[in-house]
């Protein structure tokens, strides 16, 4: 008995440790549609630079798009809504680092070396730099948390291998980042103070700042492949209508996360449509719902999350609660009921969902696999 609570007491320790070693991507909230940001600081650009994704700040002079520089997504000044949730958001994300423990300490100069999935650090107050090539290595979120400001060498670079992405990469920077000319950075970069791009320099990924201005010199920045992208499926195992009293069905939406990055707070938006010949309903106060034809156990649904802005018997169109967000890599489960009221017998039809285009890419970056159809029968 001794030798078997030994071991559970291990297995615990061992899975304790193991879960605070390996870091989870921070939650950007409304910033994640953000290319380039600053909670507090100007923003200024020269040259043509070409930038996917959103751009702005909450307190500083903003210059240099949409001319000459080019911008495929919102600018966002201040006064603005947007601009004032993204600066909490950021703020918000940088603090949430603070607390993450580290599993690899690494030096200051990052060249040459190679980073494993997990939480990196180089704790000592020193100016930071990149000299050549750091080497990225494995599938899983990489967390780089420097306690000093970053600057990187002209053509110096990150290199991606064995599954590495650039939506899991993230820097912590506890100062400014200066990225050298012609040099190509990859991550999403949280910074305490002022992020300069050097002439020609490239970023795949974000720079956000917490209180420090933007600068840019005929850059390329693209956030396009740090969106999250949303895919929904129906639960419905007993899919077969018969007359009353054995004429409802409960069934779950499932909303995936397929991108690895989370939806900004309070926007992603669905519409739920039945048959001719059927209803819908949702019940907002739902923790758990038996899905017909399935589990012998109710299976838990996020529907205190979500709120119906618009019905009318067959529809139901929903949205996310402010403040909720879909996580990256995870799902969403929401519980309805169906019902058969005037459908004819031997009639087949397809209950639908569909996740809203989102034009800003704030919740959802892909389109074409926004639509999913689940057959059913009237017996």
């Amino acid at each position: 008995m001794t030798k078997l609570l030994s071991l559970a007491v291990l297995y615990v320790t061992l899975f304790s440790l193991s879960a605070i070693s390996f870091g989870q991507a921070p939650n950007l909230g409304t910033a994640s549609s953000f290319a380039l940001f600053t909670a507090n600081g100007a923003f200024s650009n020269t040259g043509a630079s070409m930038v996917v994704g959103d751009i702005g700040t909450n307190a500083g002079a903003f210059g240099g798009f949409p001319s000459p520089g080019t911008v495929v997504g919102n600018i966002r000044l201040p006064a603005s809504a947007e601009a004032a949730q993204a600066a909490l958001d950021v703020v918000a994300a940088y603090n949430s680092l603070n607390t993450v423990v580290c599993n690899t300490t690494i030096i200051a100069e990052l060249a040459s070396q190679t980073l494993t999935p997990g939480v990196s650090c180089q704790p000592l107050t020193t100016a930071n730099s990149l000299n050549g090539t750091l080497t990225l290595s494995g599938t899983g979120i990489y967390i780089i948390k420097l306690n000093g400001a970053l600057t990187t060498a002209t053509n110096s670079s990150i290199l991606l291998t064995n599954g590495a992405t650039a939506d899991n990469v993230y820097f912590q920077v506890n100062g400014a980042v200066t990225l050298g000319t012609g040099s190509s950075f990859i991550g999403t970069i949280l910074a305490l103070d002022a992020v300069v791009l050097g002439t020609q320099a490239s970023l795949e990924g974000r720079a956000l700042s917490t209180a420090g201005a933007i600068t840019l010199n005929n850059n390329r920045v693209n956030a396009a492949t740090l969106a999250p992208d949303l895919t929904p499926t129906i639960e419905l195992s007993q899919a077969n209508f018969a007359l009353a009293p054995d004429n409802e069905r409960n069934f779950a939406v499932n909303v995936f996360e397929l991108a690895g990055n989370p939806t900004s707070s309070g926007n992603v938006a669905m519409t739920i449509t039945v048959p001719i010949g059927y209803t819908i309903s949702f019940t907002n106060t739902l923790s758990t719902i038996l899905i017909s034809g399935g589990s012998t156990e109710p299976v838990a649904v996020d529907n205190t999350h979500w709120t119906v802005t618009n019905t009318d018997g067959r529809q139901i169109s929903l949205i996310i609660n402010a403040g909720q967000f879909i996580a990256a890599k995870a799902t969403a489960r929401l519980g309805f009921t169906m019902t058969r009221t005037t459908a004819n017998s031997g009639s087949i039809s397809s209950i639908t969902v569909n996740v809203t285009n989102d034009a800003s890419h704030s919740y959802d970056s892909n389109p074409f696999n926004n639509i999913y159809a689940r057959i059913v029968s009237g017996l």
